[in-house]
């Protein structure tokens, strides 16, 4: 057994006691993650295969930015070098840093991708409806800012709208999110890799499990939410109570609710920090409110359709 799954079973069977200092754990968890990453050292350069490249062509990427400049510098950076000939949308959702509103001119500008500026934040689902309506390929993603595009983010979820016309959205594996999706590997060390580590490691798992079948769950991760142009506008987008928090999943109920299916692909890998953007502006506690709140909601709606 290698020696980073013998850690993730340790950590699996020992867990954390309640009684530990947090210095203790927070070494613990750097430790741990230098262990999981020993066999992460990129040799060679890391660029997009003409099959990436072809896919990305057929997909409009709609990334919500509020604010948060480190992680949105890192999703930014990864778009260009990764992005291929997706088309890009980038949605400053009420940015109020100087140094955001900088970046994202820039970027747009030598890139020529298209800004959206909303001098006030209007929130997720809001940001990304003016994007999607900007945009023009048949396949949108979603993208949160607090992401990492790899080179293996766009075949594996092209190929599974492909392989199926009753397949309405698609999501990749990642390091963060709820359900399946997550790796439990990548999900231990997500605020430690560097980029060439996060593409080292996205390489890594997708040579190992691109040849596996799509699974078919309830919800994927709205993280990275890919989805038909013609179901999103079929389903009016999201639901127009939903600032935020929720606006995935309800929109999934509704996706199974005319029968059609949702796909997570294992043959694609997009990086995630986790509640990096909007969550900094809310923190832990409004994000559990906002989410329970989300929760209520969806639930009434489904108790009233039946």
């Amino acid at each position: 057994m290698p020696l980073w799954e013998l850690v993730l079973t340790n950590t699996r069977m020992m867990g954390y006691k309640h009684f530990v200092p947090e210095i203790v754990k927070a070494s613990y968890r750097r430790y741990r993650a230098w262990v999981l990453s020993r066999d992460l050292r990129p040799s060679a350069s890391y660029f997009l295969s003409p099959e990436e490249r072809s896919a990305s062509a057929a997909v409009s990427v709609i990334i919500a930015v509020h604010d948060a400049p480190v992680v949105t510098a890192r999703c930014i950076s990864s778009l260009e070098k990764f992005g291929g000939d997706a088309e890009i949308v980038v949605v400053d959702d009420g940015s109020k840093l100087d140094a955001v509103r900088q970046m994202l001119d820039h970027a747009c500008s030598r890139n020529h991708w298209k800004l959206i500026r909303h001098s006030k934040a209007t929130g997720h689902s809001r940001a990304s409806e003016a994007g999607v309506l900007a945009s023009e390929r048949p396949y949108i993603c979603l993208l949160n800012s607090d992401t990492v595009i790899t080179p293996h983010s766009w075949a594996g979820l092209v190929g599974a709208f492909e392989s199926s016309p009753r397949i309405a959205v698609a999501g990749p594996s990642t390091s963060h999110t709820f359900g399946p999706q997550q790796v439990t590997r990548a999900c231990h060390c997500r605020h430690y890799w560097s980029d060439e580590q996060i593409w080292c490691f996205a390489a890594k798992y997708v040579a190992r499990h691109r040849l596996e079948p799509i699974v078919d769950l309830e919800f994927v991760g709205g993280f990275a939410f890919f989805i038909r142009r013609t179901i999103w506008n079929e389903l009016n987008g999201f639901d127009k109570s939903l600032p935020d928090y929720g606006n995935e999943s309800e929109l999934c109920r509704r996706v199974v609710k005319i029968g059609l299916r949702i796909a997570w692909s294992k043959a694609a890998y997009i990086h995630h920090f986790g509640s990096e953007s909007y969550g900094r502006t809310i923190g832990a506690a409004g994000i559990r409110r906002r989410s329970l709140g989300a929760t209520d909601y969806i639930n009434s709606r489904v108790e009233m359709n039946r």
